[in-house]
């Protein structure tokens, strides 16, 4: 990632994060919010979980900028996609294995993710296709970008059908549904996915990025009502705003690695001590 700190609409707050800094700040939120979803049953506090409501989006903040940056968008999307793949295989067994009424195992950001920098990509291609006059190439950027939603469509349509449950290749139906990443199965849905591809539009501008994460707030807040915790996400305008541009010291790929480790030892503790 590119060292400058980069002109910034409004330029407010005190910026004094780096992009490292940031996702070890969403690590660490991250493990509370997971601690309450796999303990919830012995009373673990529910501000834990309401911290954890920021971290999807400090993440689809991050990923527009590293997708921005990266030296090569297909092993950037390659990662995710091994991430989400992993982590469909590793949570059926996990569940099946030692099965945890009281926990269900549905994580996997990496999905949401990875949806997110297919449209990045895609928008890109759109820009390009109408700077440069290529009919063709904006069709089928277009085209392409109905291609998630349409599977979305049809995944739903499937799962909803009478006796579906009943059918004997329901689970393994499910699992092929599951492993193609589109809009309404990934973590958080459309509106996350819209949400981390306006961050990228707009990344130029943090005010309308900010504003941006607002409006998904407000819409899960009327979706869900205020009983449910998601639109306290917009609590990661704080360290967005805090955000200097530089990318910081740390593995790259600590977060593939932690990410998954973390909620399946959480998951088998839970199992264990039940």
């Amino acid at each position: 990632m590119n060292e400058t700190i980069r002109p910034d609409e409004g330029n407010m707050g005190f910026k004094c994060l780096t992009g490292s800094q940031i996702k070890f700040f969403g690590v660490i939120l991250m493990v509370f919010d997971h601690i309450h979803q796999m303990f919830h049953v012995y009373d673990v506090p529910l501000w834990f979980t309401c911290i954890g409501r920021l971290v999807a989006p400090m993440f689809l903040f991050m990923c527009a900028e590293g997708f921005h940056y990266t030296r090569s968008r297909r092993k950037y999307m390659l990662l995710l996609l091994a991430g989400f793949e992993f982590m469909n295989v590793a949570s059926l067994f996990l569940s099946r294995a030692m099965p945890n009424e009281d926990v269900t195992l549905m994580n996997n950001i990496f999905g949401t993710m990875l949806l997110c920098t297919v449209y990045m990509g895609l928008t890109d291609m759109l820009k390009s296709g109408v700077s440069e006059k290529k009919p063709g190439r904006t069709a089928l950027s277009i085209l392409l970008m109905l291609v998630p939603i349409a599977i979305g469509a049809v995944s739903m349509a499937i799962m909803n059908m009478p006796d579906f449950l009943a059918n004997p290749n329901a689970l393994m139906i499910m699992y092929m549904i599951q492993s193609v990443p589109n809009v309404m199965i990934v973590e958080g849905g459309p509106t996350l996915v819209a949400t981390g591809l306006l961050f990228y539009i707009f990344r130029e501008k943090r005010l309308i990025q900010v504003a941006v994460l607002v409006l998904a707030g407000v819409l899960t807040l009327f979706t869900f009502g205020p009983g449910e915790v998601q639109w306290m996400m917009v609590f990661a305008a704080i360290p967005m705003l805090m955000y200097n541009g530089k990318r910081g010291k740390g593995s790259k790929y600590f977060f593939y690695i932690f990410y998954p480790a973390h909620i399946y030892i959480l998951y088998t503790i839970a199992y264990l001590i039940k």
